[in-house]
């Protein structure tokens, strides 16, 4: 949502993809690389993991590679008024029987019209509209649509208390609300320690959360034993979970989530 000078056209992505330097050329008997934008604010990476799982699901991908980021389009790194921190976050997707893939998509929205998160005031921006944004501070309490959509996605995947109590199951969390967390966990009736955000040291991402808090999971050692792991991305507007399976329950050939970097610039 939040992008270097506001850029609409060209796609990021196929700037990313050009700095990268990846399938630039096509060439016979090679797959071309194809790369897009998908903008769906928090919610933006679960979004492209279920469009990414299609492509895997087909056999004619091998690896689709996610980038999650935002800053102020001004590109400067502490703009006192913007409340998410400059960062980007990317995560890698392949085919694989070594673990169990994901589960469905479930979504949750604020009924009737929303007022925008961010936008740009063209009046008040002039000829500097490429590097400026106003972001609406407040709106709905994401709690609500978070539980809605958890409980949706825990109650397909057959979970309970017990299983996050016992380290089975996973709730990545990612929000800088204060008590975000604790209300979740209250309201879900699981403990509080088996819900998990970002490490505070990284600052406050956005579209990158999710990426984030899998990262301070798997640092901290809690997807040692977790059969489970249910993704969490939630704003004032919208809010969207699925459940990942790092094991197979039985021998399938499913969607890996197999790595995941983090940069502050």
């Amino acid at each position: 949502m939040f992008r270097d000078h506001n850029i609409w056209e060209p796609a990021v992505a196929a700037l990313i993809q050009n700095r990268l330097g990846m399938g630039l050329t096509y060439q016979a008997g090679r797959a071309p690389v194809f790369s897009f934008d998908l903008m769906h604010g928090a919610t933006g990476l679960l979004h492209a993991l279920v469009t990414a799982d299609s492509f895997l699901a087909t056999g004619a991908v091998e690896y689709a590679l996610l980038v999650a980021g935002d800053t102020h389009p001004c590109t400067d790194r502490g703009v006192a008024d913007f409340p998410y921190s400059a960062g980007a976050a990317a995560l890698l997707l392949g085919r694989s029987a070594a673990a169990g893939g994901f589960g469905r998509l479930h979504t949750c929205e604020t009924p009737g019209a929303v007022d925008p998160i961010a936008w740009v005031d063209l009046g008040a921006a002039g000829a500097g509209g490429r590097h400026a944004v106003c972001v609406r501070a407040g709106g709905q309490d994401p709690v609500d649509l978070a539980v809605a959509v958890v409980r949706s996605c825990v109650d397909e995947q057959g979970l309970d208390g017990g299983d996050f109590a016992e380290g089975q199951a996973l709730l990545l969390a990612p929000s800088h609300l204060s008590g975000f967390r604790t209300r979740l966990a209250n309201t879900l009736a699981i403990p509080a320690r088996s819900v998990i955000g970002f490490d505070p040291a990284i600052g406050v991402p956005y579209t990158a959360a999710p990426v984030h808090a899998y990262l301070n999971a798997l640092n901290v050692g809690l997807l040692d034993t977790a059969r489970t792991v249910i993704f969490l991305a939630a704003d004032s507007a919208s809010a969207a979970s699925l459940a990942h399976h790092p094991r197979p329950a039985a021998p399938t050939r499913r969607t890996l989530l197999t790595a995941g970097t983090n940069e502050q610039h």
